[in-house]
């Protein structure tokens, strides 16, 4: 990712120019009309609010380091203020580079329990991008069960020292995949944890929202993960397309009337939608604040009932119900980043860690998960098509 050319160095105008000759490339030339209309939009600001007991005031809508490059300057502009897992960043790039580090935030990712190898791995990218602090260092989805958070506990013993050196502020984790509900429960009930970062889409299991009305009661700060889960099939089913569009019309929102459902969850104090190009970034941003209309209730109300037929929620309902111990909630997941988020060869690599005993393929079909499932999802017909995806 080169970052001596950063978007700081390209006009608005310019990078919604590179999307359009981009998208229209792709679409046999012709210009998407909203990215045209993107050139004559107004800025979009966005809406600052407090994360739990972190002290933070976090814009509504946070960015991440895989967000395309050309948007990063845009972000700064619209007052995005943070960041999340920009160990994936080489450098620190130029946008944010420029600013007074006290105006924004950010977190590292761990994926080790131990002592030694957490400290080490959030020291290695701290040093990498010369920052002097990091806001939090954050456990990224490595408890498997709700026992893990208490009984796993050298990622302590490694905040603990960088706390002590001034090098991190606060405690966090994000978590997706089986039992999300239960793990991030036992996070919030351990009190070591100062905010989340669930999977928490339109279409939440009552288990999930129970989680999210506990760290608001106890002042645990939410940002939701994976909030466009579902749109992607949503958007290409036609009966689902025709109802949200009469809804808001053929031009309307579909992220920013998801955005806006999800912050309406109370406790979740931002979310953090993937991001690839302008517009994208235009569709997720709203003009109208952020209380849901009309239109965008009824929208999303349409992509909802789509998502609990289609889209796994990962409650894990079904991990301890399947006789075969297969691992549905990860193999739909892994399903999920192929279709929606456009990474196979990731999701593949994913999939073929999991033992062969616990992959697709050793499904006896006997429907067990679906009799368990709170959508009443066609579980055996996702894994049947997650299999072709996947292998």
């Amino acid at each position: 990712m080169p970052h001596g050319r950063g978007p700081s160095r390209l006009t608005r105008r310019g990078f919604i120019g590179r999307s359009a000759i981009a998208a229209g490339a792709l679409a046999g030339g012709a210009l998407p009309a909203a990215v045209a209309r993107a050139q004559d939009e107004p800025k979009k600001r966005v809406v600052y609010r407090p994360l739990g007991r972190t002290g933070f005031q976090v814009s509504h809508v946070v960015a991440a380091w895989d967000w395309n490059e050309w948007l990063y300057g845009e972000a700064v502009d619209v007052g995005i203020n943070y960041w999340h897992k920009i160990a994936g960043w080489p450098a620190l790039p130029d946008p944010i580079r420029a600013l007074d580090r006290e105006a924004w935030y950010c977190d590292i990712a761990i994926d080790s329990f131990e002592e030694d190898g957490a400290y080490e791995q959030f020291e290695w990218a701290r040093k990498n991008l010369g920052l002097e602090y990091i806001d939090a260092m954050k456990l990224h989805s490595i408890c498997k069960t709700p026992e893990d958070v208490t009984a796993k506990t050298g990622y302590l013993r490694a905040f603990d020292r960088l706390k002590a050196e001034g090098k991190v502020r606060h405690l966090a984790a994000a978590q997706h995949g089986a039992e999300l509900p239960a793990i991030c429960t036992a996070m919030i009930e351990s009190g070591h944890f100062d905010h989340l970062q669930p999977a928490l889409g339109v279409a939440p299991t009552p288990d999930l929202l129970k989680m999210v009305e506990l760290a608001n009661q106890r002042n645990v700060g939410i940002i939701a993960k994976k909030v466009m889960g579902g749109v992607n099939r949503a958007q290409q089913d036609a009966q689902v397309r025709a109802e949200v569009e009469k809804h808001l019309g053929k031009d309307g929102k579909w992220g920013a009337a998801v955005i806006k459902t999800v912050l309406s969850y109370p406790g979740v104090t931002a979310v953090t939608p993937r991001c690839a190009n302008y517009q994208q970034f235009v569709d997720n941003l709203s003009t109208e604040g952020l209380e849901p209309t009309p239109g965008e209730v009824g929208a999303v109300e349409a992509i909802r009932r789509h998502a609990r037929a289609e889209q796994c929620s990962y409650c894990g309902k079904c991990l301890g119900s399947c006789p075969q111990g297969i691992a549905i909630a990860d193999t739909l997941r892994y399903a999920t980043y192929c279709e929606a988020y456009g990474l196979a060869p990731q999701a593949r690599r994913l999939y073929a860690r999991l033992p062969h005993e616990r992959r697709a393929e050793a499904c006896r079909d006997c429907g067990t998960c679906e009799r368990v499932c709170p959508q009443d999802m066609e579980v055996r017909r996702k894994l049947r098509e997650a299999r072709v995806l996947l292998t």
